[in-house]
């Protein structure tokens, strides 16, 4: 089970570096990841102690590890930030 769940969580951090989402779930400490998503001209959609849900802008899923996300995963439905 411990490797199934390590394969989901890799699948979909790699798969937000790929796809290049317009909207993004990003795990980590939300201090941090805020201004970098507001430098970038990105939309905050919701946000808790550890998580930030945000239309991406100039954003790159790069920059905001650089910020110190965690993890970076892309928002593929249409009720989820997506216009």
């Amino acid at each position: 089970m411990l490797a199934v769940a390590f394969i989901w969580f890799a699948g979909m951090a790699a798969m937000a570096l790929v796809i290049r989402p317009e909207a993004v779930v990003v795990f980590g400490p939300a201090d941090h990841m805020i201004p970098a998503i507001i430098a970038s001209d990105g939309a905050l959609l919701d946000a808790g102690r550890f998580h930030v849900a945000a239309r991406t802008g100039t954003a790159t899923v790069g920059s905001l590890y650089a910020a110190g996300a965690w993890l970076v995963w892309p928002i593929m439905g249409k009720e989820c930030g997506r216009s």
